[in-house]
Parts: C-alpha cells; sequence; structure tokens
C-alpha cells in the first residue's frame, strides 16, 4: 500500500512544504507528478488522490504556495510569482521526464501561467474548476464582493461554505478545516483575489504551446463558469475534456476515484504520444550518440509500444528483457524475411536489400534450419577454419600498423586503423578471401550496412546500393573458398538467395566484430580503472566481452513477424504484426541486472545479455565475434597503456537496427 508522506521541497526559490507519494520500484515510471491546490485549499485537497497515482507508477507531490499558510517577506502574491515558485518545485522534483502538472481552481492559473512561460519544462497541464479567465465584469464582481466580505469578517467567512463539504460526523476533517482557515494568511488570499481580477482568457496562448492539456470539472460546477464555457475553452485550447458526475468545483475531493482515474488515462495518452516520438526519433536515419536514455523512457512509460512505422506496417515496440527474450524463442514469431513488404515495400528495388530477404538469417525452416546448421557445426572451436593463434597473428600485425600511425602523438581513427583492418582480414581467413579483397569488402560494408536500416537518407540508399554490387561480386568470385563453399553446397542452383546468403554470412562475421571492437574501446578507454583491471589481468577478458555486448550491443534491434494472436503486457498483437525487439533496452532492464547502467566488467549475470539473440536464430558465429573481442582488447590496452580518446567518436548513420563507430579518433599520450 502506498504511503504519503510529509515532505520539504528545497527549491531554488526556496523551500516549500508538500505531500509526497512514491510508487515502488517496481511500478516507478520515474515521471513526477506536481500538483498546485486552489485560494482556499491547501495540498491536503489532493490526499485522496496521492495514493492512487503513486500506485499507477507516478512520483506525486502536492505542495502548498509559499505565504500561503507562513509569512513570506516578498509580499507578492501574484500568479505570476507563483508560476515562477512552480518552476522551481518541478525542477526540485527531478525526474527523467517533465513532470505532469495539476492546477485545482486558483491554482490552474498558477499552472497556466507556468505553462506559458516556460512549456518545455511541463509533461502536461491539467486544470480542474479552473475556467478561461476572470476579468469580466461577472467575475469582478464576484471577486470584489469575496475581498469586501474578508475585509469585514475574515477567512471565518469561509467556513460555511467548507462545512457543506464534510459531514458532521467527520470530525477531524472538519478540525483540519478550522485550522487551516485559521493559519491561511490574509495577505495570500488578498494578493491571489487581485491577481486573478486580471487574469483574461489565454486559450489561443495555450494551444500555441502544443502541450497536451485537460480541462476538468464537476457537471455540478456552475457557479464560476458554465458547463459551456468550459467546454468552449477546452475546444479553443485544443485540450481533452473530462466533466466528473456527482462533484461540483472540488472533484478530487468529491469523487476522487473517478478524478484519479480521469487522470490517468489523460496522462497514459500523454506518455503515450512522447513516447511515440521518441521511438521516431530513434529511427530517424542519423547517427545516435546515446539511445539508451530514449530507451529507458520507452521501457519505463511504454515498455510496449504500439507504432505505426511511416510508409510500412503496424508495429509493436517491446523494451523489457523478458518480452524480447520471448520474443526471439517463440516459434509463432518469425522472421522479417517471411513476410518483407510489411517492413520494407519496396524491398524488391535494391539488390542488397532483395537478396538479404531471401537469405537463410532472415528465413524460416528448409529455407534456413539446414544451412545455419552447417555452419554452427563448422563455427565450432574445434572444426573453425580460423584459430586462436590466427586471430593473435592478424591482431600483431594491424596493432604494429597502429603503432607506426600514432608515432609522434598523431591523433588516429581507431576505427579505420584497427577495427576494419583487425574484422576484415579475420573474416577473410574465416571465408577464403584474400586480403585485398577482404579489406575491399570491409571498407563496402560499412555503407552496406544500411540495408538492415528501416529508414535511409537517398544519399544513404545510393551508397548502400553501389556497396551491395560490391559485396556481392566479391564473394560471388571467391564463393568455392573457405565457408563461402558450404553455401554453395546448400544453394547449388545459385540465384538471389545463393547471393543473400552469402551477404549475410560476410555481414555476420565481419560487422559484429567490427562493431564490437569500436565500441568496446571507446567503453574501456572511457573508464579508465576497467581498462586497467583488463591490461593487468587478461583473464577477466571474457566478462569484459560480455559486459561490452550487454552495455552497447552492436546489433540493437531484433525484428519478427507474428503468425498467431497473442499479447504483450496487455497489449493485443495481431497475426502479421511487425514486433521490434530493442536489444539495446532488453540488456539494461532492472529485472534482468543491478545497475545496469554502469560499466563493470566484472559483473556477472544469471542468463545472458541478448546481443547475438537466442533461439533458432542466435547467430553461429558468437564464439568467434567474442574471440576477436578478447584477444584484441588485452593486446591493445598492454601495448598502448597510455591510449586515450582524442575527441568525440562519430557514430554510424543510420544506426537504428546496427550501432557502430565510424571515427574513434585516439592518441597515444606516452608517445606525446
Amino acid at each position: 500500500m502506498t504511503t504519503v508522506c510529509d515532505a520539504v521541497l528545497e527549491t531554488a526559490r526556496g523551500a516549500v512544504s508538500a505531500l509526497r507519494a512514491l510508487p515502488s520500484p517496481a511500478a516507478d515510471t520515474g515521471v513526477p507528478v506536481v500538483l498546485c491546490p486552489g485560494l482556499i485549499g491547501s495540498k491536503e485537497d489532493f490526499l485522496p488522490l496521492l495514493p492512487a497515482l503513486a500506485a499507477a507508477g507516478y512520483r506525486a507531490y502536492a505542495y502548498d504556495y509559499r505565504g500561503h499558510y507562513q509569512d513570506d517577506r516578498t509580499g507578492d502574491h501574484s500568479i505570476r510569482r507563483h508560476a515562477e515558485d512552480l518552476i522551481a518545485v518541478l525542477d526540485s522534483v527531478g525526474g527523467a521526464d517533465p513532470p505532469h502538472v495539476v492546477g485545482h481552481s486558483y491554482g490552474g492559473f498558477v499552472v497556466r501561467a507556468a505553462a506559458l512561460a516556460q512549456p518545455r519544462r511541463l509533461g502536461s497541464a491539467a486544470f480542474i474548476g479552473s475556467g478561461p479567465g476572470m476579468d469580466g465584469p461577472k467575475h469582478r464582481k464576484i471577486l470584489g464582493g469575496f475581498d469586501h466580505t474578508l475585509s469585514l469578517e475574515g477567512n471565518a467567512v469561509m467556513w460555511p461554505v467548507v462545512r457543506r463539504l464534510i459531514p458532521e460526523d467527520d470530525v477531524a476533517r472538519r478540525e483540519f478545516w478550522r485550522t487551516r482557515l485559521r493559519l491561511m494568511r490574509p495577505a495570500f488570499v488578498r494578493g491571489a483575489l487581485a491577481a486573478l481580477a486580471g487574469e483574461s482568457d489565454r486559450a489561443d496562448e495555450l494551444r500555441a504551446t502544443r502541450l497536451s492539456l485537460l480541462v476538468m470539472h464537476g457537471h455540478r460546477d456552475r457557479k464560476l463558469w458554465s458547463a459551456a464555457e468550459f467546454a468552449g475553452y477546452a475546444e479553443r485550447a485544443g485540450a481533452t475534456l473530462a466533466v466528473i458526475d456527482g462533484a461540483s468545483h472540488s472533484p478530487n475531493l468529491e469523487r476522487p476515484g473517478v478524478t484519479a482515474e480521469a487522470l490517468l488515462r489523460f496522462w497514459a495518452g500523454t506518455d503515450r504520444r512522447r513516447a511515440l516520438r521518441t521511438f521516431v526519433d530513434l529511427v530517424r536515419p542519423s547517427a545516435h550518440a546515446d539511445p539508451y536514455p530514449a530507451y529507458e523512457r520507452l521501457r519505463r512509460v511504454a515498455p510496449v509500444l504500439p507504432v505505426q512505422l511511416p510508409g510500412k506496417t503496424e508495429a509493436v515496440v517491446l523494451t523489457r528483457y523478458a518480452d524480447c527474450a520471448r520474443l526471439l524463442q517463440d516459434a509463432a514469431f518469425v522472421s522479417a524475411g517471411e513476410a518483407p513488404e510489411l517492413l520494407t515495400p519496396s524491398w524488391r528495388e535494391h539488390r542488397l536489400v532483395r537478396c538479404l530477404y531471401q537469405s537463410f538469417g532472415w528465413r524460416e525452416g528448409p529455407a534456413h534450419l539446414p544451412l545455419r546448421t552447417a555452419l554452427a557445426r563448422r563455427l565450432t572451436p574445434r572444426r573453425c577454419p580460423v584459430q586462436q593463434a590466427d586471430v593473435v597473428a592478424v591482431a600483431t600485425s594491424v596493432l604494429d600498423d597502429f603503432a607506426a600511425r600514432l608515432a609522434g602523438g598523431a591523433t588516429v581513427n581507431l576505427a579505420d586503423a584497427v577495427a576494419v583492418p583487425f574484422a576484415s582480414l579475420v573474416t577473410g581467413r574465416l571465408l577464403g578471401i584474400p586480403d585485398a579483397d577482404a579489406l575491399r569488402l570491409g571498407a563496402a560494408a560499412r555503407a552496406g550496412s544500411a540495408a538492415f536500416e528501416p529508414f535511409m537518407t537517398p544519399r544513404q540508399r545510393t551508397a548502400m546500393d553501389a556497396a551491395g554490387e560490391t559485396i556481392i561480386n566479391v564473394l560471388e568470385a571467391h564463393a568455392g573458398n573457405g565457408l563461402l563453399a558450404l553455401v554453395r553446397e546448400h544453394r547449388p542452383g545459385g540465384g538471389e538467395q545463393y547471393q543473400g546468403d552469402l551477404a549475410l554470412l560476410y555481414g555476420a562475421a565481419y560487422d559484429s566484430p567490427a562493431s564490437l571492437i569500436t565500441l568496446g574501446a571507446r567503453l574501456l578507454l572511457e573508464h579508465p580503472a576497467q581498462a586497467a583491471a583488463l591490461r593487468d589481468d587478461p583473464a577477466l577478458a571474457d566478462r569484459a566481452v560480455e559486459e561490452i555486448l550487454r552495455f552497447d550491443p552492436p546489433v540493437q534491434v531484433a525484428v519478427r513477424i507474428a503468425t498467431a494472436p497473442c499479447e504483450f503486457g496487455g497489449v493485443p498483437v495481431a497475426p502479421g504484426t511487425a514486433l521490434l525487439g530493442i536489444l539495446g533496452a532488453a540488456n539494461r532492464d532492472r529485472s534482468y541486472t543491478a545497475d545496469p547502467d554502469a560499466f563493470d566488467i566484472t559483473r556477472r549475470t544469471a542468463r545472458p545479455p541478448l546481443s547475438f539473440g537466442t533461439g533458432r536464430h542466435y547467430c553461429p558465429g558468437s564464439a568467434l565475434a567474442r574471440t576477436h573481442a578478447r584477444v584484441l582488447f588485452p593486446m591493445l590496452l598492454r601495448r598502448f597503456p597510455g591510449l586515450r580518446l582524442a575527441g568525440p567518436p562519430r557514430f554510424r548513420a543510420p544506426g537504428t537496427m546496427l550501432r557502430g563507430i565510424e571515427d574513434l579518433p585516439v592518441v597515444n599520450r606516452e608517445a606525446c
């Protein structure tokens, strides 16, 4: 059960008294909610709401305005001043995303002023019993009469109104209200009344903020604004309208359960739209320096997110470890090559894409299993054409050339100088490709990797097409050699499926190891204590490689197609729906490992990361890729103990599906 606690929020503009209700760690979305009371209200008016909001995963805070119940030296009780205080409160509660903000009655005008001044600081704005304006003759008369009566009779004049809301047998609550009226500062009340008299209809300005907005009122709330006026205000502002049956001016007190449900529905829609924007940013054909905060937002707020891929099919995005593992293991979800038109309607227009969709890795059943099984048998440690001694020899040669380029304190791109030649040459040994052609393929593969991406710019597409021609033609020229000969045995008729198998085999053997080297080198150089531990104890290499794969995997997304009705997290999935399992997010799920955003090469996990997949499509070359990294990283760190980053890395673009670094500038400080 959620506990509501008293709290003091220390803000940049002073301390404020608050009530706080926090969700359980398992339910926590990381999104704060801040609630602002009305003119004769207080933070306690939200007590009936707070447990429900926290139970839904929100970090809920209700606070009292400075000067409302305690002396305030400023003497300024303008709405603008209290809106500035509200912005400071939003900063103090933190959160991964901007807080949702709720204002009741007078609080609605405070929230509105904050939203108009700094809309990006709010996740959304909800106005309860707070209408368009109070600067007309009717409202000025009401405000003026109230002010006059207060000056004659003091705060006690409000007791008859309050008494009608509280049953006679609720002695404690009645006593609380008497105390609250006695403590309320007249300067605040009179200053707030004067400020309200200047509040005009600002619906058009609210609409221009593009914030998600909610206007809520009780169906009996008619003294200040009619139902038609509330509805017109919501329409002009572009807000959602919620009318609470059985309530008057204070739905939060009169119908708290229904009010909480209305707020939660509104926030769920707002959070989903925010998650959709986050996802759209992730699939843009650009470089993503750090997608992991976005992954975390998706996993917290919308771990199962239905989306409409622009120009493509409906899809569901998964970010939890358990969901992604199920996606990869359950035979009800098949590879995208079984229905390529769902993801890429134009898949036949580009040779490399067309061939890859027909390859064994993107298919199921007879098109997939026999060749994959044969490859897995040839890639065991005993039978693999490339043994550890071969990898050491290539690494030694590549690092010799790297040392020459670093001489004199030069800044060198580690991707070009180490990752590409090392992965190219080892892959060449594996597939039986001469060194010159292996290096040529490595250069082409950097542009060709865009074939796996959902979206490309015209320039990226042109480069991918040219690279595809090179990759397929060179591989066909050496198809009788090494493991490539195994493909020809299984596809004696040739054709595009055969070409796709060659391209996929090469891509799997080259791309992940090359990216693993750049991503891992960057992490080790950014964490010098971890690098020193690995340098001093090469036996840590296995665990270091696993942690690199978990923390920043080369393959970020796995795609499958549902073949039967199912659901994830209560979200129904129809047959023919594409599912995108974000492996980079799954590997940082707190249910999978503790402290997931810390890079720790001594980490142990009960289950492996999903970086090479799992189940029937588990990468048969994963052991070889691990060997690449297990050999290279200790050699690199021991030979160049002074190696340091010399600037920010430039990541692969597009880099939604396959992550890598195109430019990793380094310098050897000991050589300077």
